[in-house]
């Protein structure tokens, strides 16, 4: 499997990626981390979606790593604009953790899957203080608390027919884990994973499990 590390060329500026190429390739898969984070954090996922034959970019989002633009409200535009010129490989699959999870989920990609994505439109102060102390460090924001708008003006997430898995940790946030419970509890596409933390559900074996059982029957 070749790595690379690159820029991909959009009408926003360049996105600062790498690029996990399989020897065959039948597909195309964008990753995408969370609050705080940066795609060298996301590299061993990526590498489990990459192994199944998929072309794998994996991005520094708005306002993280090597991304000099501050984080806003083109975070999701700029994420388009990265899954569009991955449909050259065929099929795209948005793959994203926390806040990436939700960016996945409103993104335009044909298959999606999120992991403990930032499906509350609102949280609480526990939350907040908890990223603010422990990960806005790692961002370089328009303005304080932009994260917590940007996700309250996104509309609810309804299963829209597209292929979709949403996967948690039952020691996930409370305004994740209470909201994929809801949809689990309605039939949605949601599985829970034993013991994971919010951090660490990207690092799961359990949750690599089903991420390459979902991706093995959509490609």
């Amino acid at each position: 499997m070749r790595l690379d590390r690159l820029s991909v060329e959009t009408e926003h500026g360049p996105v600062p990626a790498v690029m996990l190429a399989p020897p065959e390739v039948r597909g195309g898969a964008v990753v995408l981390h969370g609050y705080g984070g940066n795609k060298e954090e996301v590299l061993g996922l990526a590498s489990r979606i990459a192994s199944l034959g998929l072309m794998t970019c994996a991005i520094d989002l708005r306002g993280h790593g090597e991304n000099d633009r501050p984080l806003d409200g083109d975070v999701l535009r700029e994420v388009e604009a990265v899954v569009a010129p991955m449909r050259r490989f065929g099929k795209v699959v948005a793959v994203g953790h926390s806040l990436g999870g939700r960016l996945a989920l409103a993104s335009s990609a044909e298959l999606v899957f999120a992991i403990s994505p930032a499906l509350s439109r609102e949280y609480g102060p526990v939350t907040r203080k908890a990223l603010d102390e422990l990960r806005s460090y790692r961002v370089r924001e328009a303005r304080a608390g932009v994260v917590f708008d940007f996700l309250r003006s996104l509309p609810e997430w309804h299963p829209d027919g597209r292929a979709t898995a949403i996967v948690f940790g039952s020691r996930d946030g409370p305004e994740i884990a209470g909201e994929c419970r809801r949809w689990m509890a309605v039939g949605a596409p949601v599985t829970e994973i034993p013991l994971g933390l919010h951090a660490d559900t990207i690092v799961l074996e359990r949750t690599f499990e089903v991420l390459q059982e979902k991706l093995r029957g959509w490609f």
